[in-house]
């Protein structure tokens, strides 16, 4: 049988993941914090039922109920950073916060009913899971406040992130049902088992987050875009190049768009019918084209070529300009300039 004690390697593990969202300086500054908080509730809440399962410790029962109700809306509130502006947020913050201290004192009345604080967690998390889905189904371009190179790719953690909330769901709900049959060593026994399920989730999460491989996907063929559109999808490239913003990684759809002079939602709706795909995948297109451009017309070394088109990473670089070119940067820089003896790494 695995010991309850599991918990404890579970908040060790959250609070790796904690640390390193706090270094993650590609996100905005306020969604560092958010997350940070995210991870920090859950570490406590996994020590917390560590001591109380473990060790017998009962006098922090209390704190250790009412935590959930706090780590789902930051959970939410850490991607709505994403597609919120600031002072929108910071509103958020406000009444997502007082909405968990109203369940947090709700907790303390003295009522009677079984289940009644378990009900209370699962309305929270049931809640912020169907917010999370409303965020999610906008698509990467609703995360605006994302880098356009990392939007995508937080598109798909926000899904990791969703199926996380429902598994969670169902595993509290197990556990009511089994504390309200009066089975606590089964209880018990599921809370070990949950534990070690999350642990290996986490360090999956962690292996996803620091690859950050995104397959591409193949655009459906489209009906011919309007002239609008079109023209308005010219002028954005145009900006692109001509305003260099292509070289920021952290430039957002927000400022891409005010650039572009233009709402969010037109630059996307024009970008997704003209090139069908999203802006995020549109930007790191132009980044690609500008570091093929560099590839053939210069001898600038590889490594400095992908710092200067706007990519974090010589890795996820690498990947996606073989997945645009077919061919390894060195490798399409020899074929572009065959009598040329030139640094490629």
């Amino acid at each position: 049988m695995i010991s309850i004690p599991v918990s404890f390697l579970l908040a060790a593990v959250f609070f790796g993941l904690g640390m390193s969202v706090l270094f993650w300086r590609v996100l905005p500054r306020l969604c560092r914090v958010l997350f940070v908080v995210f991870f920090a509730l859950l570490c406590i809440e996994a020590g917390l039922v560590g001591l109380r399962f473990a060790h017998g410790v009962v006098d922090l029962i209390a704190l250790q109920r009412s935590l959930p109700v706090w780590i789902a809306p930051s959970l939410y509130l850490g991607f709505a950073a994403l597609a919120l502006p600031k002072d929108t947020l910071q509103r958020s913050i406000v009444r997502n916060g007082s909405f968990a201290a109203f369940l947090s004192l709700a907790m303390l009345l003295p009522v009677q009913v079984p289940g009644f604080v378990d009900g209370l967690i699962a309305l929270s998390f049931a809640l912020y899971t169907v917010l999370l889905v409303r965020l999610w189904a906008g698509g990467p371009d609703r995360l605006s406040q994302a880098p356009t190179g990392q939007a995508r790719f937080l598109h798909r953690l926000l899904a990791v992130a969703i199926l996380i909330m429902l598994a969670t769901i169902a595993t509290d709900v197990w556990i009511a049902l089994l504390f309200t049959r009066q089975m606590p060593e089964t209880a018990s026994l599921v809370i070990s088992y949950a534990s070690l399920a999350f642990i290996i989730t986490a360090l999956g999460v962690a292996v996803f987050v620091a690859r950050q491989g995104v397959p591409r996907r193949k655009s459906e063929k489209k009906e011919p875009a309007n002239a609008d559109n079109k023209a308005l999808a010219d002028k954005a490239r145009q900006v692109l190049i001509e305003q260099n913003l292509y070289r920021d990684p952290a430039m957002t759809l927000t400022r891409f768009a005010r650039r572009t002079g233009v709402p969010d939602r037109d630059l996307s709706i024009a970008i997704n019918e003209v090139a069908g795909i999203n802006v995020s995948q549109f930007v790191n297109q132009v980044r690609l084209e500008e570091a093929a451009r560099l590839l053939t017309e210069t001898d600038e070394p590889v490594t400095r070529i992908h710092e200067q088109v706007g990519f974090l990473t010589r890795s996820n670089f690498y990947r996606e300009f073989r997945r645009q070119f077919g061919d390894a940067p060195g490798a399409f820089r020899k074929k572009a300039q065959p009598s040329s003896e030139i640094r490629s790494r």
